[in-house]
């Protein structure tokens, strides 16, 4: 009676998964995970800098202390270019070849809006995109990166137009989900208090030539341009600006543009430029989790300079591992998506505290800054979205 007893108790202690038993991208030792990203093509800083000095770089740090529940992490990313239909085949070959557990932190909205249908056909988590359509929202298999377009807008309009008291807006953005996702936000955002957009004018994915668009949007007299861009065209608009004199419009850059590195390829053409920064100071934040993160920098990748990227996909890979630790030893999809979706004001030292919701999204606040000799000066503590 006591022996089965005793059987019965040890039947009920939760063990290990068996080999067989494990999803996808984990085994005894290993967790494996991966994405799609641009390693080449107009963002392929971003995408390297997410990667190997963001993603890898928590990693390291992670695997040289031993790991999660003694399994180290192993990354695989492949190059899409900012191109969609590389993105899906990226990610069909991470799913249905390589075997990953989970995507990580993939970039670009047009890219990962491609492959979302088929992650979530498969129930593949995606973890934490660096995209701002909010498509992604309330979705069981995703749980969103940076904060999404009609979060940014309302932080961009209730700044400018409620405090600011700006009225005249207009709009330089990319002919695609990018782009339309802010347009969007913003003509519902300005109807909030009574404006519309008075000029908006579209860029196509991969052309840097703006030069008729900033012509017409001069002649609309806006208070305030917002650039919703990719780099190139984006320091290109501020460089035929300054060609052509238009000195009374405050040019804006969204949370996805808001880098010292690409505003910096259009010179000192982008002093004054304002915009919403998704990140505090990489470089002068003394913010306990941001200062941990350049001596983790200096201690791995020492000729590699702190930025906003970097720092997007190191918390990101925090983010995995605080879920992953909270699901346990018998880590599955399931059991991460249960454990990522039970946090609830947790600390990072990067971001304020962070509760995720049935939103699924991470990152929901942003601070306002402006160019000044060459690096953004903060003029707002973190804005509310809610």
């Amino acid at each position: 009676m006591i022996r089965a007893a005793l059987l019965l108790v040890l039947a009920l202690i939760p063990t290990a998964l068996p080999a067989s038993a494990q999803p996808p991208g984990v085994s005894d030792k290993e967790i494996l995970i991966g994405g799609s990203n641009s390693f080449s093509g107009p963002l392929a800083f971003t995408g390297e800098q997410i990667t190997k000095f963001g993603v890898d770089l928590y990693f390291k740090v992670v695997n040289d202390a031993g790991g999660i529940h003694g399994r180290t992490i192993r990354t695989i990313f492949y190059d899409d270019g900012y191109r969609p239909q590389d993105a899906i085949a990226n990610t069909k070959k991470l799913v249905e070849q390589d075997k990953i557990f989970a995507v990580i932190i993939p970039q670009g909205s047009p890219p990962v809006m491609a492959t979302l249908a088929y992650l979530e056909e498969n129930k593949v988590p995606l973890l934490f995109p660096y995209q701002s359509s909010p498509e992604t929202r309330g979705k069981r298999y995703v749980f969103q990166g940076t904060t999404v377009s009609d979060r940014s807008s309302k932080m961009m309009i209730d700044y400018l137009a409620g405090q600011r008291k700006l009225k005249k807006f207009a709009a330089l953005y990319q002919d695609d989900e990018y782009g339309k996702s802010f347009l969007t936000a913003f003509e519902k955002d300005l109807g909030r208090f009574g404006l519309k957009l008075v000029a908006a004018e579209s860029v196509k994915r991969g052309v840097t030539d703006v030069s008729s668009q900033i012509a017409k949007l001069q002649a609309a007299k806006p208070e305030v341009t917002f650039l919703v861009l990719v780099p190139g065209p984006g320091a290109q608009a501020l460089i035929e600006r300054r060609k052509i004199g238009w000195t009374d419009t405050l040019m804006v850059s969204t949370g996805p543009l808001t880098d010292e590195r690409y505003l910096a390829l259009a010179g000192d053409a982008a002093e004054g430029v304002e915009g919403l920064s998704l990140w505090p100071d990489p470089l002068l934040s003394d913010l306990a989790g941001v200062k941990r993160y350049r001596e983790h920098m200096q201690k791995y990748f020492p000729k590699n300079a702190p930025n906003q990227y970097s720092i997007a996909g190191y918390f990101a890979a925090m983010l995995f591992t605080e879920g992953a630790r909270r699901a346990g030893r018998n880590l599955t999809r399931e059991s991460l998506i249960a454990a990522l979706e039970s946090i609830k004001g947790y600390e990072s030292g990067i971001l304020p505290p962070l509760t995720i919701g049935a939103d699924h999204e991470t990152q929901k606040r942003g601070l306002w800054v402006r160019v000044e000799k060459g690096r953004f000066k903060p003029l707002t503590d973190w804005l509310k979205s809610e």
